[in-house]
């Protein structure tokens, strides 16, 4: 179950560690393998432009999940509002990955064989550790959404009502789980086109293609609980469950 570090932020807005074109702990493996001083200088030129844009994206994920926050908490939001939210959003995600795999290649391309070879086997090492830590933290963390589901059944009287909400926010657990664990699998370890310096940009468009589909279930199963709750809760019982849900989910401004 979500532990809060996969997070909202990072499955309904994109991201995710490792995420600089899907390679963790690149820059270190790139000053640490290529000895070439001028090229590394060149690559490093470049990664750092890479990271500006990575930067100016977080700097809009963040504007984005207080406007989802803000539209979410109101009852009177409806499914096609949040529709057209996450249909920006995922614009906003194309525009960007278009930018970053266009990086990727530039820089790859200054990589020889074997200093890549040398890089990409520390990724992968990094990458079975941060999955492992991740697996042992979230066996700690198996209450999914209990306070959520505390308040439901406390504030909804009507039980028919009440199970009808309680079975969306175990839609959100189950589609929650899965999509973690796809999340996980997109690293050079498990993902031969990834690992390959070489990949093509169709090969590359196409990884975050499917990664943005297989968020779509879940995403779909967060409008959705707001919905069924907007559908069979009265205003201040919508609002006391939606307060605890936003919160529990680790969704609230910081």
């Amino acid at each position: 179950m979500i532990i809060g570090i996969i997070a909202l932020i990072t499955t309904l807005f994109f991201g995710g560690p490792g995420e600089i074109f899907y390679v963790d702990n690149l820059e270190k493996g790139i000053k640490k393998s290529i000895l070439d001083k001028e090229r590394k200088k060149e690559i490093l030129a470049d990664f750092k432009i890479t990271k500006g844009i990575i930067k100016n994206y977080e700097k809009q994920r963040k504007k984005d999940f207080k406007a989802f926050n803000e539209i979410y908490a109101r009852k009177a939001t409806t499914k096609n509002q949040l529709d057209s939210f996450f249909d920006s959003i995922q614009d906003t995600r194309s525009t960007y990955q278009n930018k970053i795999i266009d990086q990727r290649i530039l820089i790859f391309d200054k990589i020889e064989d074997q200093e890549w070879s040398e890089i990409i086997e520390s990724s992968v090492t990094s990458a079975e550790k941060r999955i492992q830590k991740f697996e042992k933290k979230a066996l700690k963390n198996n209450d999914g959404f209990g306070k959520t589901k505390a308040s439901i059944k406390s504030t909804i009287s009507d039980r028919v009502k009440a199970d009808s909400i309680l079975k969306g926010i175990e839609n959100i657990e189950v589609t929650l789980k899965e999509l973690e664990k796809a999340l996980l699998s997109f690293n050079a370890s498990d993902n031969k086109i990834l690992a390959n310096k070489h990949s093509d940009k169709k090969a590359l468009l196409d990884i975050v293609k499917n990664d943005s589909e297989k968020r779509l279930p879940f995403m779909n199963a967060v409008i959705d609980f707001h919905q069924n709750l907007k559908n069979n809760s009265l205003d201040s019982e919508f609002d006391q469950i939606i307060k605890v849900f936003l919160k529990e989910a680790n969704m609230t401004s910081k």
